[in-house]
């Protein structure tokens, strides 16, 4: 249903809120990520989520924007991408998108 109506859209209409600025995505040049506070009533226990932008396009050419959870202990947008991979964020500074 996200997908459906835009994340743009659902962040604004769920009042999701940024727990800090977005980040550039060392693992998806050009794009960021952002991490966000799930309010209690969306989802029944204490999670962020992190909108993150697929870093494969698309046939049509776009690339699909998602979401993942990730802790609601994790306080940056760098430590939760690290976190999806198993990785300490200065790990995960340290990729770089295949060309």
């Amino acid at each position: 249903a996200i997908e459906k109506m835009g994340w743009d859209k659902f962040i604004t209409d769920a009042g999701l809120l940024p727990v800090a600025p977005p980040e550039p995505d060392p693992g998806n040049p050009g794009h960021q990520i952002t991490l966000y506070e799930i309010p209690e009533n969306i989802f029944d226990e204490p999670v962020r989520v992190l909108l993150v932008t697929n870093a494969t396009t698309e046939r049509d050419g776009t690339r699909r924007r998602y979401g993942l959870t990730v802790p609601a202990s994790i306080t940056s947008p760098l430590a939760a991408a690290a976190w999806t991979f198993g990785l300490e964020p200065d790990q995960y500074k340290q990729l770089q998108l295949a060309s």
